[in-house]
């Protein structure tokens, strides 16, 4: 027996991404990571910026050196857990089904996100 509860099967990939979101702090941040493995319903990356259980971040595939792909448009994904690992968090998130947004968005404030100084 395995102490798997996921009913989809993982995948293990090393698939650049960019996500964008808001951290913990409440400031929005652009960082480039790499799908670690993904499913039918989500996918595990790693941060440096750390991010809060439940919120909703954008992933977009990149092209192997980085660059955005034209074909390629962002996904929405909330924040399933988030583990702690030295300088970096480990990130499991689920796509958002179709309808979530809206109901996540109507408890959330988006206009009080604030922009990082220059």
């Amino acid at each position: 027996m395995t102490n798997e509860r996921r009913a989809d099967k993982r995948f293990l990939l090393h698939l650049p991404v960019e996500i964008t979101g808001v951290d913990e702090s409440g400031i929005q941040f652009v960082e480039q990571s790499r799908i670690e493995d993904a499913g039918g319903m989500g996918c595990r990356f790693s941060l440096r910026t750390a991010v809060q259980q439940g919120a909703i971040l954008s992933v977009e595939p990149l092209g192997h050196e980085g660059e955005h792909l034209g074909d390629e448009y962002p996904r929405l994904f909330v924040i399933i857990w988030v583990e702690a690992k030295a300088d970096r968090v480990s990130v499991g998130a689920r796509c958002l089904q179709e309808g979530e947004f809206a109901d996540s968005c109507s408890s959330t404030d988006v206009s009080s996100s604030k922009s990082p100084e220059k």
